[in-house]
């Protein structure tokens, strides 16, 4: 395994053994061979655990993920992908949370959840992910916020079965604190600081989540036609959308359809559209048959040069790179 995993329980943690609540690159099950760089899981104390990871992503790297009923706090440093809820039978995709650097992802999954995760074959992903479990949490006073928890929450940005997922705003001093976290977690074992930092964290997401439980400017009535402007965007990439054109299909006026369309996704709508035509472009790159100039034409890019500026802007890697790698994978 190139992939360097270390895992241990905090001096003061009182644990011999260190119960992951999330992914586990050390269980024997996790395939990671290609994947290069290095993993710490460290366990803070029973309920609490802190990963940290700089990686650059092999073509194992790719599949469903299982965590146990915990709270995630999640900083991306370095990020590109997409990772999807799954329903409670692991086939269908619920709701999708595209992974981008310099934020603080937040999921709450009181009852566990299920996903899939995708991230580009050779791209770097950085970052730290603090684990709370259900019971911890709880103890910590903030039961009341996971009660307040839905599609209305100011920071949502996915959700479904019982695990809601959002997105913090990210001051400097507590971008500051992760940063200080994370580079003492990989290169220290200054273990009362780590544990002191950890909670800071934690406590600035309580109340960023608490400060945050007014609910979107959406009118109610708009919501179904605005998810089904997602819907149909995602389900025909090749169309040249026009804003007329989708307004006009789910029966909202241009003005209603950008705001409300930015308020509740995150993106506006031809960003969305680009981001989903870029993901399925570098999916069938890397996993079927086509070449780079059928790949654009799938996803509705006619120029195929005006395409991988898109994509190298978007990946950080040429799509005939992404295309020679997927060869090297077949021939080894």
């Amino acid at each position: 395994m190139n992939l360097r995993v270390e895992q241990r329980a905090l001096a003061q943690s009182d644990q011999n053994d260190v119960v992951v609540l999330g992914p586990n690159p050390a269980d024997p099950t996790f395939s990671a061979a290609a994947t290069e760089g290095a993993y710490k899981i460290l366990g803070v104390r029973p309920g609490l655990t802190i990963s940290v990871f700089d990686m650059v992503i092999g073509p194992d790297f790719v599949g469903r993920f299982a965590t146990e009923p915990c709270v995630a706090i999640d900083f991306l440093f370095e990020a590109t992908g997409q990772g999807w809820l799954l329903d409670k039978d692991a086939e269908r995709r619920l709701s999708s949370v595209p992974y981008r650097p310099g934020r603080i992802y937040v999921m709450a999954a009181p009852t566990g959840a299920i996903g899939f995760y995708d991230v580009p074959v050779g791209s770097r992903f950085k970052g730290m992910d603090i684990r709370v479990d259900i019971a911890l949490w709880q103890r910590l006073g903030a039961g009341d916020v996971l009660a307040n928890l839905d599609e209305n929450h100011a920071l949502h940005m996915a959700s479904g079965n019982g695990t809601w997922v959002g997105v913090l705003p990210v001051p400097p001093d507590l971008l500051a604190v992760a940063r200080a976290l994370f580079d003492s977690a990989m290169v220290e074992n200054d273990d009362l600081t780590l544990e002191a930092r950890a909670l800071d964290i934690i406590n600035a997401s309580i109340g960023a989540m608490r400060r945050s439980l007014a609910p979107q400017t959406i009118p109610p009535r708009d919501r179904r036609p605005l998810e089904r402007a997602r819907d149909l965007l995602i389900g025909d990439l090749a169309r040249p959308w026009t804003l007329d054109d989708l307004a006009r299909e789910v029966g909202l006026s241009q003005k209603r359809l950008k705001a409300g369309f930015k308020s509740l996704f995150g993106f506006a709508v031809y960003a969305f559209l680009q981001e989903q035509r870029l993901l399925e472009a570098r999916r069938l790159i890397e996993a079927s048959d086509v070449n780079i100039t059928q790949a654009a034409i799938a996803v509705g890019y006619s120029n195929p040069s005006h395409f991988s500026q898109l994509y190298l802007r978007r990946f950080g890697i040429q799509p005939s790179r992404a295309l020679a790698a997927r060869s090297r994978a077949r021939e080894a």
